[in-house]
C-alpha cells in the first residue's frame, strides 16, 4: 500500500497583513501533483486543514477542491480535524465529500462504528485499515475508550488508551492481512515544535507520552509543523510537517510530504518529497548598509528586518 501523508495545511493563514493565498494554492497544487506522480493508493490528511474553525469562503473552497482533486487521482482520501479545525464543520462536510471518495471522521468513534475505515488499494490486492483519531480537547470524554472510574485520567493516559483500543481492534479484525494505519493529531513528548504552533495545545496539558503510539504499521501524525519522526518510534510514526513556512518560527525549514510504502508484514519505506512553492521566510539583522547589501541574496522571500542604529534614525 502506498500512502501519501500530509497535514497542517492551515489554509487561510496570513502573515501579519500579508495574504498568502496564492502560495497556499501553489503548494496544494504540488501535493496533488505528487499524489498523481507517485500513484498513491491512499492520502491521509492529518488535521489542521484550515487555520481557524470558521474559515473564509475562499479557504473553504480551496480545501474542498483540493480534497476532491486528490481523490480524482485515483487515491482514496481520509481526513481528520486538528485543533485549528471545527469538528462541527467537518461533520457537515462529511456526507457531501463521501460521494467523491473522500472520507472524513469529525470525532473519535468506536472502531466498529466508523472510527476505523477500511479501504482497498488501487488494484485491490491490499486492504488498509485507518484508525481516525482527531484532535482531542482536554475536556472531551471518550466514554467507549475508558472505564467509568477512569474518567479523570491524565490527558496522556487517555490518548494512549484510545490509540491502543484502535490498534487492538485493527489487529483483531485484520488478522495480519491488512495494512494498519493510525491517523492522529496530537503531540508526543520530545517532538520538536517550530514555534508557530498554537502554544496552548502543545503544552504539558496536551502532551502524550512516547508509549501513546501503538503497534501499527504506520502512524500518520499531524500537529507539529517541523517534519520529524515521533520520539521513540523510529520510522513507524512521523509528523509530516506543514507545507510552507507559516511564520518566522519556521524560517529556514525545508517542507515536504511523506510517501510511505508499507506491507501487512510491516516492511516500510518512508520518503520525504519536497514541497517548494511556498516563499522563504528570512530574518535580517544589522545596520542599514549591512541589510541593503543582502538584497540580492533574498530573492522574493518575506523578510523580517531588525535594524541596528547608534540612536534614533528618521
Amino acid at each position: 500500500m502506498r500512502i501519501l501523508h500530509t497535514g497542517d495545511w492551515h489554509v487561510g493563514k496570513k502573515l501579519g497583513r500579508i495574504d498568502r493565498s496564492r502560495e497556499t494554492e501553489a503548494v496544494l497544487d504540488e501535493v496533488v501533483a505528487i499524489a498523481t506522480d507517485q500513484s498513491v493508493d491512499l492520502v491521509v490528511v492529518a488535521g489542521d486543514l484550515f487555520d481557524r474553525g470558521l474559515p473564509p469562503f475562499q479557504s473553504l473552497r480551496l480545501v474542498l477542491e483540493t480534497l476532491v482533486r486528490l481523490a480524482d487521482t485515483g487515491a482514496r482520501v481520509v481526513a481528520i480535524p486538528g485543533n485549528h479545525d471545527s469538528s462541527e464543520l467537518f461533520d457537515v462536510l462529511t456526507p457531501h465529500l463521501a460521494h467523491s471518495n473522500v472520507t472524513i471522521r469529525h470525532k473519535t468513534l468506536r472502531p466498529e462504528e466508523g472510527g476505523v475505515v477500511t479501504l482497498p488499494s488501487r488494484d485491490g490486492s491490499e486492504t488498509a485499515q485507518i484508525a481516525c483519531f482527531p484532535f482531542l480537547h482536554e475536556s472531551t470524554v471518550v466514554a467507549w475508550a475508558q472505564e467509568s472510574d477512569d474518567k479523570f485520567k491524565s490527558y496522556a493516559d487517555r490518548v494512549r488508551d484510545i490509540c491502543r483500543a484502535y490498534a487492538d481492534s485493527m489487529i483483531k479484525s485484520g488478522g495480519g492481512k491488512t495494512v494498519d494505519i493510525l491517523a492522529a493529531h496530537f503531540m508526543v513528548h520530545g517532538a520538536v515544535p517550530s514555534g508557530s504552533e498554537r502554544e496552548l495545545h502543545i503544552g504539558e496539558a496536551y502532551m502524550a507520552r512516547e508509549n501513546a503510539v501503538p503497534n501499527v504499521h504506520y502512524a500518520a501524525l499531524g500537529h507539529i509543523h517541523k517534519a520529524q519522526g515521533a520520539p521513540g518510534s523510529e520510522d513507524r510514526a512521523r509528523y509530516c510537517g506543514s507545507l510552507m513556512q507559516l511564520d518566522f518560527g519556521e524560517a529556514g525549514q525545508d517542507k515536504s510530504v511523506c510517501v510511505v510504502d508499507v506491507t501487512p508484514s510491516g516492511r516500510r519505506k518512508v520518503e520525504q518529497i519536497p514541497v517548494t512553492a511556498g516563499r522563504q521566510l528570512v530574518r535580517l539583522h544589522g545596520t542599514l548598509d549591512q541589510i541593503a547589501a543582502k538584497k540580492d541574496e533574498v530573492g522574493d522571500a518575506i523578510i523580517a528586518v531588525d535594524v541596528v542604529t547608534d540612536g534614533p534614525a528618521p
